[in-house]
């Protein structure tokens, strides 16, 4: 099979799906792989290691002639024009928040899987370690953006020990998940006062167990504790993630006018269309913008931003499948295992995932159907 690992769009992203490792491992399996010029420079890999490792270095237009396309992230608009039927793409896709990518890719009779959406006993294993990530990150850029130069409150989250009175900064998480923990983890390090609003009554008891000891309040969630605690918030960070889907807007404008001015927001399903009402996606590079007083820092791809520990955790989880597909054909390699089903959100132009087929209001159908 012909395997494209292209250079991504997305500004500020510097990941890249395969490492030369992965790229020698494919080529030994009897493929041909074609890596976009400079794909893996932003994440420290050279044109040079995945020439040594059996791959070609080629142009943008030449790597999206390939069967199987490899990227982090969903296609660029600009990318619409290289689909072909029977193509396979392969990333992190979110097409919840682009209707428009999902009928290029209806129209041009393409399949596409979503690391994101890949599930193994209610665990979705691509998807963690870039949550992990992104949590992680939103509690540092979170503390970073509260300085007084970013329009934020002008305080050190930590707050000062040694002197009385000097108290540490508040942060809410909202939802209890991979990003949470790992978000509530730094904040703790960070000598934060951490409170987690989650719903599901068995993991509120595994937060407290988890976190036992420590100033991490968790509370549940509902409308009224949710107004409640946004409006103490200095720190306000969302990790509602729906894979497939686009999350409700359960945080309300009205909400957000509640926080305190300079506080900050986080949203880190911003690259499913937000949970935040009225919010609207940022950049590395231009990562904020102040709105009613609040901070707002809703980047798509967070783990882009620090691309070498990203890259070395997204390949190492890409592999399996990518060799699996490149050696026994799709739709063998589907059938023989239930996970990669589970990350087919277009087969051959049919949507196949029903969140996403519920967010665009578009026609699902069972993927089995179609493969039998």
């Amino acid at each position: 099979m012909k395997i494209g690992i292209i250079k991504e769009l997305k500004p500020g992203e510097g990941r890249v799906a395969c490492t030369p490792e992965n790229a020698k491992k494919l080529t030994e399996a009897g493929n041909e792989v074609l890596v976009e010029r400079d794909a893996g420079v932003g994440s420290g890999f050279t044109n040079e290691e995945y020439e040594s490792a059996g791959a070609r270095i080629v142009s943008h237009e030449e790597g999206w002639q390939s069967d199987l396309i490899v990227k982090v992230k969903e296609p660029d608009k600009k990318e619409f024009k290289y689909f072909k039927k029977g193509q396979i793409i392969w990333g992190f896709q979110h097409l919840a928040s682009s209707k428009e990518t999902v009928e290029a890719m209806q129209e041009a009779g393409v399949t596409a899987i979503g690391g994101e959406t890949i599930e193994i006993d209610g665990g979705a294993p691509l998807l963690a370690p870039m949550s992990a990530i992104a949590g992680r990150r939103s509690m540092l850029m979170g503390a970073y953006y509260l300085e007084a130069q970013h329009q934020g409150e002008g305080i050190l989250i930590s707050g000062i020990d040694v002197i009385s009175g000097i108290p540490s900064g508040k942060v809410v998480i909202f939802g209890g998940g991979s990003a949470a923990v790992n978000a509530a983890t730094i904040g703790l390090g960070l000598q934060a006062e951490i409170t987690i609003i989650e719903l599901k009554d068995e993991r509120i008891k595994w937060l407290e167990e988890h976190f036992k000891g420590q100033n991490v309040r968790v509370v549940k969630s509902n409308e009224e504790n949710l107004a409640k605690e946004i409006k103490e918030a200095d720190v306000f960070i969302s990790t509602i993630l729906i894979p497939g889907s686009k999350p409700p807007k359960l945080v309300t404008r009205d909400m957000v006018k509640s926080m305190k001015e300079g506080s900050v927001l986080v949203d880190i399903a911003i690259d499913q269309g937000g949970t935040v009402e009225g919010i609207r996606p940022t950049t590395i590079s231009d990562p904020v913008y102040v709105e009613d007083g609040v901070v707002h820092y809703a980047v798509p791809n967070q783990p882009g931003a620090v691309p070498r520990t990203s890259t070395m955790a997204l390949a190492a989880g890409n592999l399996e499948y990518l060799h699996a597909i490149s050696t026994k054909g799709l739709d063998q390699a589907i059938k023989e295992c239930d996970a990669l089903a589970t990350g087919v959100n277009v087969y051959q132009g049919h949507v196949t995932n029903k969140g996403l087929a519920d967010s665009h209001d578009m026609k699902y159908e069972e993927l089995n159907t179609l493969l039998s």
